[in-house]
């Protein structure tokens, strides 16, 4: 996803002053719960985009969302109406997610199953990885039935692929 050039300006901001008052992390849980609510909900996005609601009932309706949001997250949603940005909060609050993953050594691996995985197998991907990289790693498991079993593993622009539909291919590929 790219953001504006504006919205990663404004994330540079709120990250530089974030770490100067040692309370990166905190900004980082409510620029995830707001990222994560706007997925959720396609209606809040377009309440930052209306231009006929008025910006301090905008205001309030986010900051009732979260009652938790730091006083810097909400600085910046007030920076954001001042300058009448706020149409950019979601790529603001995605751009400051990139930015506390990166200096934080955090990254995601995705683990494509035919079946949701259980904790033993999700732990056991990540002492694998753990083994390979230094990186704090999160996984991310997808269901997809058509892999049919086994697994995909995703993680840092490389894949693995050990799904029966792959096997399948490479045998049909044989026979042919």
């Amino acid at each position: 996803m790219k953001q504006s050039r504006a919205a990663i300006r404004y994330a540079k901001a709120v990250f530089s002053l974030a770490n100067e008052s040692n309370i990166s992390s905190n900004v980082y849980k409510d620029m995830l719960f707001y990222i994560d609510f706007s997925k959720s909900d396609s209606s809040f996005s377009a309440m930052l985009a209306n231009s006929v609601i008025n910006l301090k009932a905008k205001q309030d309706i986010i900051l009732s969302l979260n009652t938790q949001t730091c006083d810097l997250s909400k600085d910046l949603i007030g920076l954001l109406i001042k300058n009448k940005r706020l149409s950019i909060f979601v790529d603001v609050a995605n751009s400051y997610k990139s930015l506390y993953e990166q200096s934080n050594n955090m990254t995601k691996a995705i683990v494509i199953t035919a079946l949701p995985i259980t904790e033993d197998i999700k732990q056991s991907a990540l002492n694998k990885i753990n083994y390979i990289s230094n990186k704090t790693v999160a996984i991310h498991n997808i269901i997809d039935k058509n892999i049919l079993g086994g697994f995909i593993l995703r993680y840092e622009g490389k894949e693995y692929n050990a799904s029966l539909s792959n096997k399948l291919q490479k045998i049909k590929k044989e026979l042919t």
